[in-house]
């Protein structure tokens, strides 16, 4: 018979293990809750809110390939001026967009890097004709707040016309520069009207070389039967200066035609703004929506340097964000005075 001392002799030893045990126990906490990136619908679609901040980030861009071929936008590999064979360019544009309320408005820090492979220069770029390889640069930088803009980006001369048309190669004949340093101000009513000044710095041989920048000013109106637009600049390298005028009607829901004319100081000597043939310019097209998935677009300009050109495209979108644009081109004297040229291009872009 087992005596009561000795059942407590034994027992004692478990209940103070099992008490030890209870005191070393470690309390788990509560994992803490994750921050999931919210959907920002303040700016349109595609942005979203950074963690932890009330900013809005938008990352976008495309891939695109092009083709042309033809005198007038071939590859110039000989070195006379005109297109020998395929001109092609494979583009990966980033674009970044961070976008963020203040008292003083709208805060915005825009990008677009763009990486270029060229297999031969167009005969219309700025770079070597002969060039073949890969290109990096800066094709927007800038900052915004409220109706402020400083950074670099497309001339206010061209962006306040919205360019000329929906072509691709619309520049051809051209109707202004694009990459520039700027400081701006717009001013934007509640009406339609909104109204533009900037201090450029020019690019190229029309850089400014002292303290005086070149002058942009422009004003739009938007209505229901669609938008007028006017913008002057003062070239302070050339002491030269050029405006433009445009209209655009909506003639119906589907069918939409613009005019644009162009005016400068003087016929010869350069012009950083007025970079078309002869004092003035003309430009005309428009844009006829097919269907949900097609749209064609036509242009036809002509300057007083008797330069012409007549341009027309089909913008098709095989799947979401996945467009197809064959475009037709014809070109007179923008190549050699008196000669004559038919080309064509094709575009395949995703976009993101």
């Amino acid at each position: 018979m087992i005596r009561p001392a000795l059942l407590a002799a034994v027992a004692m030893p478990t209940m103070l293990q099992a008490q030890a045990f209870a005191a070393d126990a470690v309390a788990t906490p509560d994992p803490e809750q994750a921050e999931y990136v919210r959907v920002c619908d303040v700016y349109g679609p595609g942005f979203l809110y950074i963690p932890g901040t009330e900013t809005c980030l938008r990352v976008g861009g495309y891939v695109r390939y092009d083709i042309g071929v033809g005198e007038n936008v071939g590859a110039d590999v000989d070195g006379d001026g005109k297109g020998d064979t395929y001109y092609k360019r494979a583009r990966a544009a980033l674009q970044t967009d961070a976008r963020s309320q203040t008292e003083f408005g709208t805060l915005r820090a825009y990008s677009q890097i763009n990486f270029d492979y060229d297999r031969g220069g167009s005969i219309w770029n700025y770079q070597d004709i002969s060039a073949t390889g890969d290109a990096l640069y800066i094709n927007h930088a800038y900052l915004e707040l409220g109706g402020f803009r400083a950074g670099m980006t497309d001339s206010v001369f061209s962006t306040m016309t919205d360019y000329a048309g929906n072509v691709i190669n619309d520049w051809l004949l051209r109707f202004g520069p694009f990459r520039t340093q700027q400081i701006s101000y717009t001013y934007t009513a509640t009406n339609g009207l909104a109204a533009t000044i900037a201090l450029e710095a020019g690019s190229g041989l029309d850089v400014v070389k002292d303290y005086v920048p070149h002058v942009v000013a422009g004003a739009s109106l938007t209505q229901g039967w669609g938008r007028a637009m006017a913008v002057a600049a003062y070239d302070s390298v050339n002491d030269v200066w050029a405006g433009k005028a445009r209209l655009d009607v909506d003639v119906t829901e589907t069918i939409s035609l613009f005019g644009m004319v162009g005016y400068k100081s003087e016929d010869e000597g350069r012009n950083y703004y007025g970079n078309w043939g002869g004092v003035w310019a003309v430009w005309g097209g428009g844009t006829a929506q097919i269907n949900e998935k097609a749209r064609v677009n036509a242009q036809v300009a002509y300057d007083d340097d008797d330069n012409f050109l007549a341009i027309a495209n089909v913008e098709y979108d095989l799947v979401e964000n996945f467009t197809i644009t064959p475009e037709v081109l014809y070109t007179d004297n923008l190549i050699n005075r008196g000669s004559d040229s038919i080309g064509g291009f094709l575009r395949l872009q995703a976009s993101f």
